[in-house]
């Protein structure tokens, strides 16, 4: 089972000179083994609030045997430049939902 990590999930626009604006989401995930791949994806269609920027987090179980145990994985997202002005953005996993506001919005 994955599990969202609330508190590690940050999201905000990055504005660095010389470079387009640049969306960047970062958080952890704990899935039950090692082995796991896991991702963060733009979801199509999004939802009907385009304010609200929706990420699925998708999950990949190894193939053959694996050392149970609780493992955390990174989880990335960017988007440059942003498609909307967003100022939040909704991360779903099979398990659940968490919305992160976006640091630097407008």
């Amino acid at each position: 089972m994955t599990v969202l990590l609330r508190d590690t999930f940050k999201a905000w626009i990055d504005r660095a000179p010389g470079a387009p604006p640049k969306l960047v989401m970062i958080g952890d995930v704990r899935v039950p083994a090692d082995g796991w791949q896991a991702r963060l994806t733009r979801r199509s269609p999004q939802g009907i609030n385009p304010k609200i920027l929706i990420l699925d987090v998708n999950t990949q179980q190894p193939g053959g045997e694996t050392q149970e145990g609780i493992t955390t994985i990174p989880l990335r997202y960017e988007e440059s430049p942003p498609q909307d002005e967003y100022g939040q953005v909704m991360i779903a996993s099979g398990t659940g939902e968490i919305v992160v506001r976006i640091c630097g919005a407008h």
